[in-house]
């Protein structure tokens, strides 16, 4: 059985953002940072925890058994979720600060508003 891409893509966002999102809450409740700090640490490591997912299962067939070609692509995909990066924090800080929305919920949004951006640069940049 063939799963199409984009439902690869999703369910490896999913697993990301259950990984952005617990590592938001627990850098920001536990360890005090304060929450836009949390966010850029949280989103960083879900980057790299759904680039290495994407690479070994959603564009399997794309990988290269290269070492360097892996980190190149580690690199391209954080060049190009830069602007990810910055709507879901842009998000997260206008619900928040501007609307009172809590600072979890504001996050999920960004993460929605950041989606559709991060396939269409992933799939036609990273792993063209």
């Amino acid at each position: 059985m063939r799963i199409p891409r984009l439902f690869k893509f999703s369910l490896v966002g999913a697993a990301g953002a259950i990984v952005n999102t617990s590592l938001l809450y627990i850098l920001t409740e536990f360890c005090r940072l304060y929450y836009l700090v949390s966010s850029i640490i949280a989103l960083e490591i879900a980057i790299v925890f759904q680039f290495v997912a994407n690479d070994f299962w959603t564009f399997r067939e794309k990988r290269s058994s290269s070492l360097s070609v892996f980190f190149q692509r580690l690199l391209k995909s954080n060049l190009w979720r830069i602007l990810g990066i910055a709507v879901n924090i842009f998000i997260l800080y206008s619900l928040t600060e501007f609307l009172g929305l809590y600072y979890i919920l504001s996050n999920i949004a960004g993460i929605f508003c950041a989606f559709a951006l991060n396939y269409t640069l992933e799939s036609r940049l990273t792993w063209r």
